[in-house]
């Protein structure tokens, strides 16, 4: 491709998350990136408002017909961005290569590129199933992370899909150790919102 893609994103309404994009859209404007970006109502709480996401993402591969880039409300573009060989595929997202298929961070899901391809698009339709699936099951104990759900998905795999790993530059945790002793610039970085926000979109704060 020689485009850069849609770059997609949303909040949920009325909480602090409509004030964290705006450091997103400011970024977008400012390197001149095509991006749709809207407020949502929250549906009560964190975990169903992540459980979403693929369902967003399937709409807008519908409404626009066009490859996207989701980066979630806590993402900044650091400087322009290039159209880079990972996006030469159905999906790209950060695959952490170091961690057994079965952890939890194999897959971090903030940054993800998604192509307007048949496979692409049943990619996010199991995305949602399994998200679903793993929301609905009796006597969960353990938090939803749509990064989870994802990572079932990709391990599984059953299209065939070509799958790739975006370069860390373009999913940089602002914090994280192991992402700080990287040299690599970041291109977009996350601000971890989840942590800051979670309780009160849950309503415990």
């Amino acid at each position: 491709m020689t485009t850069f893609p849609l770059v997609i994103s949303f909040y949920t309404k009325n909480t602090p998350y409509q004030l964290e994009i705006q450091n997103l859209i400011a970024s977008c404007e400012l390197y001149q990136i095509q991006h749709s970006i809207e407020g949502v109502d929250s549906f009560g709480s964190w975990e169903i408002n992540c459980a979403f996401k693929p369902f967003y993402i399937l709409g807008k591969l519908k409404e626009f017909q066009r490859p996207i880039l989701w980066i979630d409300a806590d993402g900044v573009f650091m400087k322009k961005p290039a159209v880079i060989a990972a996006f030469n595929s159905d999906l790209a997202t950060r695959i952490n290569g170091d961690c057994p298929d079965q952890h939890p961070s194999k897959i971090i899901s903030s940054t993800i590129y998604v192509d307007f391809s048949a496979k692409g698009m049943n990619l996010m339709r199991l995305w949602a199933q399994e998200s679903q699936r793993i929301l609905n099951q009796e006597n969960r104990n353990e938090e939803f992370w749509d990064q989870i759900a994802l990572r079932n998905v990709l391990l599984a795999n059953p299209d065939g899909a070509k799958i790739e790993a975006l370069p860390l530059s373009y999913a940089k945790i602002f914090d994280h150790p192991k992402d700080l002793q990287s040299q690599e610039m970041a291109v977009i970085q996350h601000y971890q919102a989840s942590r800051r926000f979670k309780k009160i979109i849950n309503g415990n704060d």
